[in-house]
């Protein structure tokens, strides 16, 4: 039990410490501490089973509320012992145990503050020393002038790296915390059952110097890089009918459409798609007339359409409709009520696309206008003249069977309106539907099948002025691991008082480090000087480099699973000599412990997952084998892989076994040791003075 050192007599300053001293000596601040340090520790694996490993490091191990509660808990032991001075012999396995817990607690601290935790990415025949960690520091290179040269990047002023605490969450998933929200796009789920708020995240300012200026608006843990302007669509029903079975009845085919400045240039189209028996093209209006006219070129059924299609020309808000069969070859003719005339001099059937010009005034020279039916996208309209046309061709085929397999011309056609809204026009011979496309999920129907009506649905819409990147979170998902995650950042960089706001995209661990892209790297000029900003991985030098040797991978047969994957790697030091005697083999249940001769730290080395494999044509296996063919004589491996290896480094580990080692003997030696050997000494019994028995005569005489 501990000693009562206050008493009411001595000066009030010194009462209050001794008394503060006594409580944290106290038995009962002891059983607090220990309570809720339990319950933390409960909680702690609730939140690492339902949010990961990143997560619980970031909201309870690695924030400041549990290292006070570990620093309450130190200060508590200390106070036991200390209280107790000085100490008897039955007291030593207390105190043994006790300076036990202290060095455990010290050295978890050491592992907290200076531990490492790291990746190591590598291609066969490649070797790297650096060890990317999961989180990510900004860097500023600051030039004099509005130069951003790669002279003058040599000359350039390094400011970094920049810490960001961020978190392993999209900042709109917080309970609190609003973000950008995408038109469209399904709301995040708050994360309100844990305080996340009680863990610190960089908000705000972060680097500020008078004339550059760093914010962080927005984050997100993980993210996709999509086209804008673009449309995400579905399309599909949950009412087919016929026989089919319930569970079958309904379908949805997604659909994803960017604008392309240039449909006709060449790679893979990425403005329309077939599906559902048409095709969906979407594009981007450049003009309010051209968005009326849009909605406005719809074909009149009783005029006919003939057999080369009927052109529906918009003039001044005046719709007029010709029949090209009549209309081709025969001069100029003007639309009544307009200053405006047209000939029709060209018909290509294959395309089924209409040429011809557009004359406004008498001495208009005329304006070129040509009309794909199949691709309006791709359309040249009278702009100057401000007339815009729509060829509809009616096609033979009018079996629905033969409009599932592509022979008939059925299209939907969506663009983004000058409005920066979304409009449709459904064909789908002989019937036109056309009007606003509604961008809050509600659905409009599409084309029509044997076994039901197919429906149109937005699920998301980015409008832009011009062809764009942007950024759109990911959900979050515990099983996808960190490196796999692209991170981003909303930034305000101001520079001599000019500012801009970006996202800009974390840099990602790869084998082969690139120079960062348009999205990974920012550039703000001022008046006097340029800076950009990137954000990188923060990376831990070993001091000695890992080449892997051979990495080999085995598939449970059958299934496109790996059952094993190993590395043989060799380390070497900054001229290639090897630092042992022959390469090592890392697998997945096998770490390796491998200590650098220079800084004497000792490594653990495991084998954690693997990237690829790639093949020839991949961009990535381009990029990484575009110096082997040089190295070896031109010789290409038939696919690339690499693997990814984790680097632990535990600085307190040595002191964390010899803390746990002397509460092993402390505990030994207060239950298991003989007692008499460690007991306090026994008092001897008092002997009781003996009273002579009084005589009979004066017992009689009382």
């Amino acid at each position: 039990m501990a000693r009562r050192l206050a008493s009411p007599h001595q000066p009030w300053l010194i009462r209050t410490v001794l008394r503060v001293y006594e409580f944290l000596a106290s038995l009962q601040f002891a059983v607090v501490l220990i309570t809720l340090l339990a319950i933390v520790l409960g909680v702690g694996t609730f939140v690492e089973s339902g949010f990961g490993t990143e997560a619980v490091k970031f909201g309870v191990w690695n924030t400041w509320w549990f290292t006070l509660l570990n620093a309450f808990l130190a200060v508590s032991i200390f106070c036991a012992a200390a209280i107790r001075f000085p100490w008897k012999r039955h007291q030593t396995g207390f105190v043994i145990t006790h300076i036990g817990l202290l060095v455990l607690l010290a050295g978890c601290l050491m592992s907290q503050r200076g531990g490492v935790d790291a990746q190591i990415p590598l291609i066969e025949g490649d070797r790297g020393r650096l060890a990317y960690e999961d989180s990510h520091s900004f860097v500023l290179k600051i030039t004099d002038g509005d130069s951003d040269s790669s002279s003058s990047q040599d000359d350039a002023r390094t400011i970094g790296p920049i810490p960001f605490r961020s978190g392993p969450f999209n900042w709109n998933e917080y309970p609190g915390t609003t973000s950008e929200s995408v038109l469209g796009a399904p709301a995040a789920t708050p994360r309100s059952w844990f305080p996340w708020s009680l863990a610190a995240r960089d908000h705000g300012v972060l680097y500020d110097d008078g004339s550059v200026r760093l914010e962080v608006l927005d984050y997100f843990a993980d993210s996709t890089a999509v086209l804008a302007p673009s449309v995400s669509l579905r399309i599909g029903t949950d009412a087919f009918g016929g026989a089919a079975a319930a569970s079958q009845r309904s379908m949805w085919i997604p659909v994803e459409l960017s604008w392309q400045p240039n449909p006709l240039a060449g790679g893979t189209p990425r403005h329309r798609q077939t599906v559902g028996g048409g095709t969906v093209v979407f594009w981007k209006a450049g003009s309010q007339a051209e968005t009326d006219a849009f909605i406005a070129a719809v074909p009149d059924s009783e005029l006919g359409f003939g057999t080369q299609g009927q052109l529906v020309l918009v003039i001044d808000d005046t719709v007029h409709r010709v029949v090209v069969d009549q209309a081709l070859g025969q001069g100029r003719q003007t639309v009544e009520g307009t200053n405006v005339a047209f000939e029709l001099n060209d018909f290509e059937p294959r395309l089924s696309a209409v040429r011809g010009r557009v004359y406004r005034g008498a001495e208009d020279n005329g304006e070129e206008i040509v009309i794909v039916a199949d691709m309006p996208e791709v359309a040249v309209q009278a702009t100057r003249s401000g007339v815009y046309g729509a060829l509809w061709i009616e096609p033979e085929v009018e079996d629905s069977a033969a409009r599932m397999q592509g022979k008939a011309k059925s299209r939907i056609d969506i663009i983004q309106g000058s409005d920066r809204q979304l409009y449709y026009r459904c064909w789908q011979p002989p019937k036109l539907t056309a009007g606003p496309l509604p961008t809050d999920g509600q659905g409009v129907e599409a084309f029509s099948m044997p076994m039901g009506t197919l429906e149109l649905q937005v699920e998301r819409f980015l409008p832009a002025d011009a062809l764009e990147v942007v950024t759109l979170p990911v959900p979050f998902d515990k099983s996808k691991p960190p490196s796999a995650k692209r991170r981003a950042a909303k930034v305000r960089l101001t520079v001599d008082g000019s500012a801009d706001e970006f996202w800009l995209a974390g840099m990602p661990i790869e084998p082969s480090p690139e120079p960062p892209n348009s999205t990974e790297r920012k550039v703000v000029r001022g008046r006097q000087q340029t800076v950009a900003v990137t954000l990188e991985p923060d990376a831990v030098n070993i001091g000695f480099d890992v080449e892997l040797n051979n990495f080999e991978r085995r598939l449970d047969p059958g299934t496109s699973q790996a059952s094993h994957f190993s590395s043989i790697v060799r380390f070497v030091d900054d001229a290639g000599e090897p630092l042992i005697d022959k390469p090592v083999t890392i697998t997945m249940n096998a770490p390796i412990d491998f200590s650098d001769p220079a800084s004497g730290h000792s490594y653990r080395l495991f084998q954690e997952s693997f990237m690829g494999p790639w093949l020839p044509g991949d961009p990535l296996y381009e990029r990484f084998t575009a110096g082997i063919a040089e190295q070896d004589g031109g010789e290409l491996p038939e696919r690339l892989e690499a693997s990814v290896l984790t680097v632990n480094y535990d600085p307190g580990r040595g002191v964390k076994y010899f803390g746990s080692l002397l509460i092993v003997a402390g505990i030994f030696t207060m239950f298991y040791m003989k007692a008499y050997f460690f007991g306090p000494k026994r008092r001897a019994p008092r002997e009781q003075p003996s009273t002579p028995p009084q005589p009979v005569q004066e017992l009689a005489a009382v």
